[in-house]
């Protein structure tokens, strides 16, 4: 007489689904979708702004490319804890994913399978977003994967898919300081052409060039104390007079977050750079001193001494069926690039019109070489203190 609602519940669910997922109506069903394909009633619109936090609601739905990269993690993490919807894209397992989930609130989250060569699947994660960040790029190229695919073939196609689908209302394009046709690197020259083709395709883009990008999961510092402790000289091109200004990553993050909130930022160009000048040379003796290195002798090669192993390396990267592991310095992308500096231009934007105040290189920043010193985690004392 009073039946089950249990059982009741379980049968009512049966016929939902021996019906196609229709209602009584016939219509389509939708309701157990993370999105429908009509992007019409979701709040992307910035009026829907709530009281900030994590646990409100800031009115953006951002899909962010290149989430699962150094500085994507920390754009995710600058976005998502200001209480936005996140939509990332990505085309790796689960694994290499999950810490991203737990960046923003409940729900807020919701990653998806991807390829930057599916259009659809791009327009699928684009269509339902107020604001695109797009961190993807490489600093070496694959046998999969060429310069020209990463950073001029799929920023156009972003950048058209943006304009095509009429819900985006801001786009970041996140290029690098340096990125220019004269540029004798193909790193570069490459970033150089697909922020032109961003800026024409869709002008009110935002485009960031931060400087070379430091932090504990750098493939920069990192890999200055890995050669001191592997080998008896720490290499760098001819005479490591290259001269840059590194940047902490969550910093970039930060700023990338504030271009996100700003609406006065779109169409601009922003150089996200550290406050101090190093060359290449300083760089590697100031890490090999933050590990207390025993070895600190530095050795210089010769550009064109440097190309003859990089050439047998790019040679054998398109013919064997196998991911061929590439040491940094090891690409003529590389090589090249350190011909040139790389410095803020004095008239350009950067931190100080966002408000940031970068963080100095020296001291906690780069603390996370201790992982590499002589003896041990714990020998000596901190970078601050050591660099006194």
């Amino acid at each position: 007489r009073g039946g089950n609602p249990a059982a009741a519940a379980v049968e009512a669910v049966r016929q939902h689904l021996a019906a196609g997922g229709r209602d009584a109506a016939g219509r389509a069903d939708c309701s157990n979708k993370v999105f429908t394909r009509d992007a019409s009633t979701l709040p992307v619109t910035y009026k829907h702004r709530g009281t900030g936090g994590r646990s409100s609601i800031s009115g953006i739905t951002s899909t962010v490319f290149g989430s699962t990269g150094f500085l994507g993690r920390y754009v995710v993490n600058h976005i998502a804890k200001t209480g936005s919807r996140m939509i990332l894209p990505t085309r790796c397992n689960e694994n290499a994913r999950q810490h991203l989930k737990v960046m923003g609130d409940l729900g807020q989250i919701v990653q998806m399978d991807y390829t930057i060569r599916d259009r659809d699947r791009v327009k699928y994660a684009v269509e339902r977003s107020n604001v695109v960040v797009n961190v993807v790029g490489r600093e070496w190229e694959t046998r999969n994967f060429s310069f020209e695919d990463v950073h001029v073939t799929f920023p156009t196609m972003l950048a058209e898919i943006c304009k095509e689908v009429g819900t985006v209302e801001r786009l970041i394009h996140v290029s690098a300081l340096g990125a220019s046709a004269s540029n004798p690197s193909a790193y570069y020259q490459t970033k150089a052409a697909g922020d032109a083709a961003v800026r024409a395709i869709f002008p009110a883009a935002t485009i960031v060039k931060p400087a070379k990008l430091v932090g504990t999961e750098d493939v920069f510092l990192n890999r200055f104390a890995e050669h001191t402790n592997k080998f008896p000289y720490a290499p760098v091109i001819d005479d490591g007079g290259s001269r840059l200004q590194p940047v902490f990553v969550d910093d970039v993050g930060l700023g990338i977050q504030a271009l996100v909130l700003d609406e006065t930022t779109a169409g601009k160009d922003y150089e996200l750079c550290g406050e101090k000048v190093y060359s290449m040379e300083e760089l590697v003796k100031l890490t090999q001193k933050i590990i207390r290195a025993s070895n600190t002798g530095v050795f210089y090669v010769p550009a064109p001494l440097a190309r003859l192993p990089a050439r047998l390396h790019e040679y054998l990267l398109h013919r064997i069926p196998f991911p061929l592991p590439t040491p940094t310095g090891l690409t003529h992308a590389y090589i090249d690039a350190q011909q040139v500096d790389y410095l803020k231009g004095k008239n350009t934007l950067g931190f100080k019109e966002l408000g940031i105040v970068p963080a100095k290189l020296q001291g906690v920043v780069i603390d996370y070489l201790r992982a590499h010193r002589f003896g041990g985690y714990d020998v000596g004392s901190t970078a601050g203190q050591e660099l006194k």
